[in-house]
């Protein structure tokens, strides 16, 4: 625009000066070594103005070449990169049509940075369901290169070295992973998967603390008792019974009043034959009320005459009489101390409340200790059925 409003000022000049001119016949001389240029000052104006507009002229042709060649290239380049999204988009529909061959055909046209990634675990994908390990994780590294796909990807290669029953490399592959993934719902389970599998209990129950949020309170229950189980087992078996009762009361207040701690501990007693100090625990921590933790243990006692638990029980049903589970643990604890009629009513009523084919199979041997063998037959097919 400002090359072409001086073009026209100066043909304008041109217009108004050139007649004043024309009266005058001046000139211009221009002497140089070996040779001398002499014009008229109207030559030499005309002179000026066509370089001028020439210029301009040349200048244009030469903007609209370069366009015209940068201007194929973005369309050929557009050209390639709608090819590319258009077999990503046939290789992600014929990988859901279970056509692997044709999906890995396509989505191997898809190689670019264009899809941040994912198009390297869709192909993973289908080299999974092929069978093709080595490929799928080849890509799943590759994939780790983009933010937009590094944690999916990541996560994949933990799944599939846990499934190698490799802990301690998925825990490498975990470590890699960026901090503000670390609070990940799903990189916090794989963690707790791998650390359990690894026998790293001391270290689960650490990182626990954290995790308690994206768990939710019953899986972090859940992993709190197996990281306590583990770590009480491990004492156990190498220390004995003496050492795992003072561990016990070495531990802080909070974690002895920890349910998930508590089950564990009972578990492990009873796992050394301390059946009695296992009830007498059980009673204890149940004072205010079952625990869900904790209810599903009276099960495992192995004690002739448990009357503290038996007590405990009935007095629960007191209040709450057609609770099912209570009635199968009662059950479960009166068959294994010899009170088979106790044991007969409370499983019989417990199955009034609800089908459980254990507590038809409990049934079923209490009916057989009764000589009833009929109505034991008929419990253990109905068992099955269920």
């Amino acid at each position: 625009m400002i090359r072409a409003l001086l073009l026209g000022a100066l043909l304008l000049a041109g217009l108004v000066v050139g007649p004043a001119l024309l009266g005058h016949q001046g000139y211009v001389l221009i002497a140089l070594e070996h040779w001398t240029v002499e014009m008229s000052v109207i030559a030499l104006s005309i002179i000026l103005i066509g370089g001028i507009i020439g210029f301009l002229l040349l200048e244009w042709l030469v903007h609209r070449l370069l366009w015209l060649v940068t201007g194929s290239k973005r369309w050929l380049g557009g050209l390639s990169s709608r090819r590319r999204k258009k077999a990503f988009t046939l290789g992600l529909v014929a990988m859901d049509e279970a056509n692997f061959a044709e999906a890995e055909k396509q989505l191997a046209k898809a190689q670019s940075d264009q899809f941040s990634g994912v198009n390297l675990l869709a192909e993973a994908q289908v080299a999974v369901r092929r069978g093709d390990w080595d490929k799928a994780e080849s890509l799943w590294q590759q994939a780790c290169e983009y933010k937009a796909s590094e944690l999916a990807a990541r996560l994949h290669l933990v799944e599939r070295q846990l499934q190698l029953k490799k802990p301690d490399t998925a825990l490498e592959q975990l470590q890699q992973l960026p901090e503000k993934h670390h609070s990940h719902p799903k990189v916090a389970r794989l963690w707790c998967q791998a650390l359990a599998e690894a026998g790293r209990w001391q270290e689960l129950e650490q990182q626990l603390r954290s995790w308690k949020k994206q768990l939710g309170l019953q899986e972090y229950q859940s992993w709190a008792q197996l990281a306590a189980e583990g770590m009480f087992a491990e004492l156990a078996s190498k220390e004995g019974a003496h050492s795992l009762q003072q561990r016990w009361q070495a531990l802080s207040r909070a974690k002895r009043q920890d349910v998930a701690f508590q089950a564990a501990y009972i578990d492990q007693l009873m796992a050394q034959g301390l059946h009695q100090q296992a009830e007498q625990l059980l009673v204890e921590f149940q004072k205010k009320g079952p625990q869900p933790a904790l209810l599903p243990l009276y099960r495992q006692l192995r004690l002739s005459n448990p009357v503290n638990a038996l007590k405990q029980l009935e007095s629960w049903l007191k209040q709450d009489d057609s609770n099912a589970e209570l009635l199968s643990v009662l059950g479960g604890v009166a068959m294994r101390s010899g009170d088979l009629a106790l044991a007969d009513r409370a499983l019989g009523k417990a199955l009034t409340l609800r089908d459980d084919p254990q507590d038809m199979r409990l049934l079923a041997e209490v009916k057989e200790r009764l000589q009833q063998p009929q109505q034991a037959l008929e419990l253990y097919k109905a068992s099955l059925d269920g």
